[in-house]
């Protein structure tokens, strides 16, 4: 049974910087999507911005461990962290393994840190729906820092690069040939460069990565640096959280920053409408049901008339804008 709960009460809470109200309050926004705008509404007059980096690379690299050590790092210089992990989807539950928590066992009770754990629930680029959301409520929050992790990286997985200001991109030694990070997008989303467990080389993957950068135009201006850590043991990280200051600096002095934040709310807007009218037609046109007919009518005529039985479909589907005003 779903519990409800009285969102002008967890608001007040949220305002006193009730830790509790905020983690209902984001599971008000992963679970019934409709009440966003019911959360949020409250929030208008509220102008603390927060500065948002993206952690992804491929499963084992250490993100969550590395996330851990730079989070340290912030709150040594007096920052409050709001972290959002985005964990892989059970297969079983559609929840998430929450394995981020037990390597951040240490930062995770930090009175300055928040850290929540999301199901990717099988959306593209390893991303929640939700994270947008509740990025916007860690700002409500006062987080001076936002940090995202994301599953893993991947020849689709730019939605990362769309989210965030900075993206570190953590490889590993042994992660493969320039070709294959090239295959891999790497070279196109990353602002920092991070080879993690120095302690087994990685020198290799740094000069393939510079070279490839030598090669690179940046219409930015940024020439994305490589850096190398050891997250278990803190080596090289405070070069890390150099490289990624400074380019937060670039940013600003650039103005490239409100550009990234119009980028932001942009794909916040596409991802709203293409939302909107996914429920718009399967609450009105084609649900589970239909979908189902369609894959038996599919099956037993031949696999190649998909096409023409979903363009016979929306033949008779038909959009009206009421007032465009």
């Amino acid at each position: 049974m779903k519990k409800e709960y009285d969102i002008n009460a967890l608001i007040t809470r949220f305002k006193n910087k009730d830790k509790i109200a905020l983690a209902r309050l984001i599971t008000i926004i992963e679970n019934e999507p409709d009440k966003v705008n019911e959360i949020f509404k409250h929030f208008e007059n509220t102008n603390n911005e927060s500065y948002i980096i993206g952690l992804t690379g491929s499963p084992g690299v250490g993100k969550s461990t590395l996330t851990g050590e730079v989070t340290k790092r912030f709150l040594e210089e007096g920052k409050s962290v709001g972290i959002i992990c985005v964990d892989p989807t059970s297969p079983f539950s559609g929840g998430a393994f929450l394995g981020d928590r037990v390597r951040m066992t240490e930062i995770s009770l930090h009175p300055n840190v928040f850290l929540r754990s999301l199901a990717s629930r099988g959306y593209k680029g390893g991303i929640s729906r939700a994270v947008f959301d509740i990025s916007l409520l860690y700002e409500a929050f006062g987080m001076d820092i936002i940090i995202i992790e994301t599953v893993g990286v991947g020849q689709a997985e730019f939605d990362i690069y769309n989210l965030v200001y900075s993206v570190v991109v953590i490889l590993i030694p042994g992660y493969g040939d320039a070709i294959q990070m090239q295959k891999a997008g790497i070279i196109e989303i990353g602002d920092i460069y991070d080879i993690n467990k120095k302690d087994l080389g990685g020198e290799d993957i740094a000069v393939q990565i510079e070279m490839m950068l030598d090669d690179t135009i940046f219409q930015s201006g940024w020439r994305p640096p490589v850096s190398m850590t050891n997250s278990i043991s803190g080596d090289g990280v405070d070069d890390l959280i150099q490289n990624i200051m400074d380019h937060k600096e670039h940013l600003e002095l650039s103005e490239n920053l409100i550009e990234k934040k119009k980028n932001r709310f942009s794909y916040k807007i596409k991802e709203l409408i293409n939302s909107k009218i996914e429920k718009i037609i399967s609450e009105n046109f084609l649900d589970e049901n239909g979908i189902l007919s369609l894959v038996k009518n599919t099956l037993a005529d031949g696999k190649f008339k998909i096409y023409e039985l979903i363009h016979n479909q929306f033949k008779n589907f038909k959009f009206e804008v009421k007032d465009k005003d």
